[in-house]
């Protein structure tokens, strides 16, 4: 997939990481369609779309959810979300041009 096209939606379980950090492990596949790397996203959970990163751990890929972000959206861990994402183009576009 292009990453300048629409992104994917997927389904996932919102884990506690260390201290106050939580987040959603991306699936590889939904990696490779966002152009794989670091991908800068726009996510939507819930309703409440924000700005992230997916960034590769050790675990796999983790797409990170503010403790402000995660109240936005009215999320706690250990449930299921279905999870949008979708290439943050407007932050693309920011780097190019500077």
């Amino acid at each position: 997939m292009n990453p300048f096209q629409a992104g994917t939606r997927f389904r996932a379980e919102l884990c506690r990481g260390a201290g106050f950090a939580a987040g959603f492990d991306v699936p590889d596949d939904v990696l490779t369609q966002l152009g794989g790397g670091r991908p800068r996203v726009v996510a939507t959970v819930n309703g409440h779309r924000f700005r992230g990163t997916i960034l590769r751990t050790p675990r796999g890929n983790w797409l990170g959810v503010s403790p402000w972000h995660r109240a936005a959206a009215r999320i706690t861990a250990a449930r299921h979300y279905d999870i949008d994402v979708e290439p943050d183009i407007a932050r693309q576009s920011a780097m190019l041009s500077s």
